[in-house]
């Protein structure tokens, strides 16, 4: 509840005392503060090492992560999103499905789901409550940016929340669009770099534009919507990118 006072004062504030605020807290208090609510399995300096990192490294850091850390951003209201922006059912790959929220969701409302996620472990939690909810997905594990399906594999891909944790931005996006048939649904945050938070976020888009032009496609809807009072990991502001590829 503080956290969501907080966040929805500062979205008043004039841009140049958020920015002050922000500068001070970088200073002087946020990699300390991280430390201390996180402990040692949280990597304070992401930001500064991810590109250097190999795949083993990755997924361990990943496995870490969802092995100390609920990471589930998506919301109801963000899936009613999706779902009327994804139309007709058939074939959805959820690209970075983490616990699995998302794709369960998409597989009760009659979808073909294929979930890919990094961590091992968050894969074994999504398929533990897949089974809880009777619901069949094919759960699989790899990166963005060399996704294991063939050209045009899928109607949909969805990807929320995980394009600002990939490695290669530019590559994570063309993988995205080669498997796609019909449509490309991106939920990201709305964020300005910060050398030290509470995520191993690694791409960050302060405007729709950034989302716009990497995808460079023709036909897309993109649309800022406001998460502040979400009551799961994400609040704040976000991007909600529909690419449409079938000519």
């Amino acid at each position: 509840m503080f956290r969501r006072l907080y966040l929805r004062f500062k979205s008043v504030l004039p841009e140049p005392v958020r920015e002050a605020l922000s500068v001070l807290n970088q200073r002087f208090f946020a990699r300390s503060t991280i430390r201390r609510k996180y402990g040692s399995w949280f990597d304070v300096d992401w930001r500064k090492k991810f590109r250097t990192l190999s795949e083993d490294e990755w997924k361990r850091a990943y496995d870490e992560v969802w092995s100390h850390h609920d990471n589930r951003c998506v919301e109801e209201t963000d899936e009613e999103m999706i779902l009327a922006a994804l139309g007709e059912r058939g074939t959805v790959v959820d690209v970075g499905s983490g616990s699995g929220t998302l794709a369960i969701r998409l597989a009760r409302e009659g979808f073909r789901v294929t979930g890919l996620d990094v961590s091992n472990v968050a894969l074994r939690q999504a398929a533990e409550r897949a089974r809880q909810a009777g619901v069949t997905i094919d759960w699989q594990q790899g990166f963005i940016e060399h996704l294991p399906f063939g050209d045009k594999s899928f109607d949909y891909v969805t990807c929320c929340h995980t394009l600002e944790h990939v490695k290669d931005l530019e590559k994570s996006v063309a993988e995205l669009k080669r498997i796609a048939r019909k449509k490309v649904i991106v939920l990201t945050p709305k964020q300005k770099f910060r050398l030290y938070a509470e995520n191993y976020h690694t791409q960050f888009f302060e405007s729709k534009d950034n989302l716009i032009r990497v995808f460079g496609l023709r036909r897309f809807e993109c649309k800022e919507i406001d998460c502040i009072d979400h009551s799961n990991e994400f609040q704040g502001k976000a991007f909600f990118y529909v690419g449409n590829l079938d000519s």
